[in-house]
């Protein structure tokens, strides 16, 4: 008999152990800004990619707002709450929309990103800093969520921007 209740609590000690483990969101990354970028003075974040609500975007900006205090964020509320009625493919811009977008909100550089999920328990968020008149990559985050929710936006966002550092 005392065998059967140390079995039940064995095992509800191995599952909170496990759901624990589970739930708490872990991550890693990589990225790089080129020290030219440090100079500029007006960017724009664009919708990201698989960013259906826009929380993601809204939370990077944030971020990256309090990193680089410097550097001001325009049209970043026109595209972040009222994207552009034309379908832009925001991911792979062409040197005449780059022009374009950057020319309409007085932006020096776009910053765009894509989410995917790879698994149920982990998603990446990919960010990528380009010049509006040359389209140069002048940086680039990739950050990785393992949370069996993958709710954990702010601070994905939050280290997708500490990902941008000087190479």
């Amino acid at each position: 008999m005392k065998r059967k209740g140390l079995g039940k609590v064995w095992i509800s000690f191995c599952l909170s152990i496990v759901f624990s483990v589970m739930g708490c969101a872990q991550s890693g990354g990589s990225g790089f800004i080129k020290e030219e970028f440090l100079k500029y003075e007006n960017i724009a974040i664009l919708p990201f990619e698989g960013d259906d609500t826009g929380q993601v975007a809204k939370a990077f900006a944030r971020n990256f707002n309090e990193k680089f205090p410097q550097i001001s964020i325009l049209g970043g509320r026109q595209f972040l709450d009222n994207p552009p009625e034309e379908k832009l493919n925001l991911n792979q811009l062409d040197d005449a929309t780059r022009l374009k977008i950057g020319r309409r909100v007085g932006a020096q550089a776009l910053i765009t990103g894509m989410i995917y999920s790879p698994s149920l328990l982990s998603w990446y968020l990919q960010v990528k800093i380009i010049d509006t008149e040359t389209g140069q990559v002048l940086g680039r985050s990739m950050v990785q969520v393992d949370s069996l929710f993958a709710t954990d936006i702010e601070k994905a966002a939050r280290l997708a921007v500490e990902k941008l550092s000087s190479w």
